[in-house]
């Protein structure tokens, strides 16, 4: 170990997210095995336990946050008591999820973007999403347009979370009630 440290707790999770912040602030094309554990402050043999090579890592970086995300996901829908406002619900989990995690939105939806039809979290969301759609009957006369609303909302969710970055767009003090509102002024099914 450097330094005289010895490294208590998870060090795979601690090399993933120090090579994350490695990764947002160089770039993954300048990260390399050794600089990953200069980032984590152990020896350049402790990333080897836990990963191959470089691209070893980048793909358990992939996978750790996936699995992350889609726990939220998951946790938010199954704790949703009246489920004609679980896709607010998700909605909120997922700004909110990549609110507190930036580096993971960049590291995801930045150059190595997930095929859509097999990521997880979108197939988490497009089941929930069917379900919730089943319960407005004749508002999607097809498969297309329960797909395409199904893609309308993720598309939404999914440029709040960038859009949670920029500073004066979204008030950040008040999180869950702006995304709340912004989500909600979407009207679906309903009969004007």
């Amino acid at each position: 170990m450097k330094n005289g440290s010895y490294h208590h707790g998870n060090l795979k999770a601690e090399l993933i997210e120090r090579g994350l912040e490695y990764i947002d602030r160089y770039g993954s094309e300048t990260l390399s095995m050794r600089k990953l554990a200069d980032a984590a402050g152990v020896s350049c043999a402790a990333p080897y336990a836990h990963f191959k090579n470089k691209e070893a890592f980048l793909g358990s970086v992939q996978e750790y946050i996936t699995e992350k995300f889609l726990d939220a996901l998951t946790e938010s829908e199954k704790n949703c008591a009246d489920r004609s406002s679980v896709m607010l619900d998700l909605g909120i989990s997922y700004v909110k999820f990549f609110y507190s995690n930036p580096l993971y939105y960049n590291f995801l939806f930045n150059g190595r973007v997930p095929d859509l039809k097999t990521y997880e979290p979108f197939v988490f969301f497009e089941k929930v999403a069917e379900e919730w759609m089943a319960s407005f009957s004749g508002a999607f006369e097809n498969s297309d347009s329960g797909h395409y609303m199904t893609l309308a909302l993720w598309s939404m969710v999914h440029g709040l979370a960038q859009m949670v970055t920029i500073n004066g767009v979204i008030d950040t003090e008040h999180l869950e009630t702006e995304i709340a509102g912004i989500l909600g002024s979407v009207r679906i099914g309903e009969e004007k």
